[in-house]
């Protein structure tokens, strides 16, 4: 499966999904879907790149291990990030009301497949 087709099936399968992205720590994203027009998934990749690499020094630094996932919760949307390799996230953006559960799992099983990719 195809880094298009495996965030295309994100955003196909949870409803509330605004878009969703896999994105290099660089911030430069590879790869985006979007249900909504106007989510800017190059901007939120470049700034929540540095939240990621910031969580996982803050992480080393206590001994928690590697981070896995972070997730910001606004008035408008939640913003989930998933590590995929020690080079790549996936960033997802749905709706406050949206199905966390639900969207947590996608990001996993995108995850996996992308990882394969990667």
């Amino acid at each position: 499966m195809s880094l298009a087709e495996s965030l295309r099936r994100v955003v196909q399968e949870l409803d509330e999904a605004g878009g969703v992205a896999i994105v290099g720590m660089d911030g430069i994203v590879v790869e985006e879907q979007k249900r909504d027009p106007r989510i800017d998934l190059q901007t939120l990749g470049a700034e929540f790149s540095g939240l990621f690499r910031s969580a996982g020094k803050l992480a080393e630094s206590v001994e928690f291990g590697e981070v896995s996932e972070l997730m910001t919760s606004a008035e408008r949307s939640v913003v989930i990030l998933r590590r995929v390799t020690a080079e790549y996230f996936l960033v997802l953006v749905i709706h406050p009301d949206g199905n966390l559960g639900k969207a947590r799992f996608l990001l996993r099983r995108a995850g996996s497949q992308l990882k394969m990719e990667l």
